[in-house]
């Protein structure tokens, strides 16, 4: 196992130099990827049904969301460069390993954020690029400065999470309404259990860069596990929302239903068992709870 002292030493030899590898990696593509995804959603809730597409303002969006958390990501691990080092999850990431350097990276991330708001206010409207400029300091200057001081830093962090959907949203009609908090309300709500399972599996890694999050401070999980299961059962009656209001038919009900209660069982059962193989299997069907749900929203629109 190779220890901190080796990893600074390996980033301190290593020249400052990267090609276009070492960028994409900085600005976590599959990350990226899933919240322009979530973007295009909330440009498609925006377009009323029968409605041509807006192609200049939804690519815009999902471009300049995209980028904005890009940028973000970028700007976190130049904040977080030393603890990455200590964490095995993060110590290969491009700074760690000295493959970029702090000014090269600062230099991609302000670059990232000013084509983001650019794209934003110059191709949708201000209203959309101002979220997106909060969702940035949100999650720079709130939470990733709390992830050192409180486990409540989950709770603060599913906020700037759960925003790309509301700008898609208002980039399209430049208002902010009931579907756009509808769908915030379900991304904020998942991300609980979504990122309490990954901060289980990975609460040794936490725990050594000095992070209290909640699974560092519970050993024993109770608290975590209980506290996943409270999103859930949150998340449950919040995913029929849409179908409520009218936003979605019953197919989308039915759906969202059973999407909701598989997700409320494995909660439940993570609660008994306590182990790590479960939290594992709460982390995957997080991972197909979102997306399906999402993707029925859209194809049974009310």
């Amino acid at each position: 196992m190779r220890s901190h002292a080796y990893t600074l030493a390996r980033a301190a030899a290593a020249p400052h130099s990267a090609g276009l590898a070492e960028y994409l990696e900085l600005a976590k593509p599959r990350i990226t990827t899933m919240v322009a995804a979530t973007a295009w959603v909330g440009c498609e809730l925006g377009r009323l049904p029968g409605q041509a597409v807006p192609w200049v303002p939804t690519l815009a969006a999902v471009t300049g969301t995209a980028l904005a958390c890009a940028s973000a990501g970028v700007f976190n691990q130049v904040i977080e460069r030393d603890s990455d080092a200590l964490m095995h999850r993060t110590r290969h990431r491009p700074l760690p390993t000295g493959r970029i350097s702090v000014a090269a990276a600062s230099l991609y991330g302000w670059g990232l954020a000013s084509a983001a708001l650019l794209i934003l206010a110059t191709f949708t409207n201000a209203l959309a690029a101002l979220l997106a400029a909060l969702t940035i300091g949100g999650y720079l200057f709130i939470y990733t400065p709390l992830k050192r001081r409180a486990g409540i830093s989950t709770l603060v962090g599913a906020v700037p999470g759960a925003m790309p959907p509301v700008i898609g949203y208002a980039a399209v009609t430049g208002t902010l309404a009931i579907p756009a908090l509808a769908v915030f309300a379900i991304m904020f709500l998942w991300q609980l259990p979504h990122f309490l399972a990954i901060a289980w599996l990975y609460r040794e890694d936490y725990a050594r860069a000095g992070m209290p999050m909640l699974p560092v401070i519970d050993p024993s999980g109770a608290s975590t596990f209980r506290q996943m299961v409270v999103g859930c059962m949150a998340l449950l009656p919040v995913g029929l929302w849409p179908a409520a209001i009218g936003l979605a038919g019953a197919a989308y009900f039915w759906g969202a239903l059973a999407l909701g209660l598989v997700f409320l069982a494995t909660g439940l059962v993570l609660v008994v068992r306590r182990s790590t193989r479960w939290a594992r299997v709460m982390f995957y069907t997080s991972l197909v709870y979102l997306p399906g749900i999402l993707g029925l929203l859209l194809v049974n629109r009310g």
